[in-house]
């Protein structure tokens, strides 16, 4: 994604984001590694927009998941759209073969509307995949 510490610092100064050379470091290396990269702090302290301008420094884009008291795996993962699966049904009736055959098709990727977790994972290339969740949230959870 990077060749290297400065060919990123450059591109995020293309961006108009610009970082102390430590955490530029930092990105360099977790992006190098292909790891994740985890951070903290307060609201308006740069999280989000660091995460967009790295997406941006490397030509690609970013996959948001944002966590909240009753976020569900559908919302996250992604979920099998039943409004289409009974259109399906009502357009193919009479046309299966047998019941096997009519669950493979319903349960294909044709009728899946995936979240932001499979979408990031399904990418052609790299993303940035920028999960964000509440103080309240994380709070609850522990």
């Amino acid at each position: 994604m990077f060749n290297s510490v400065k060919d990123l610092s450059d591109k995020l100064a293309a961006t108009g984001y610009f970082i102390d050379p430590v955490m530029t470091q930092v990105v360099y290396l977790a992006a190098k590694l292909r790891k994740p990269l985890l951070l903290e702090g307060p609201a308006g302290t740069g999280k989000t927009q660091l995460a967009i301008s790295v997406a941006a420094a490397g030509n690609t884009h970013v996959e948001r998941l944002q966590c909240y008291r009753g976020v569900t795996e559908d919302k996250a993962i992604g979920h099998f759209d039943e409004g289409l699966q009974r259109l399906f049904m009502d357009f193919t009736k009479g046309q299966h073969e047998d019941w096997q055959t009519v669950q493979a098709n319903l349960k294909g990727r044709d009728f899946f509307r995936p979240g932001p977790l499979m979408r990031a994972l399904e990418c052609d290339r790299p993303c940035v995949l920028l999960i964000e969740s509440r103080r309240s949230f994380r709070s609850a959870s522990v």
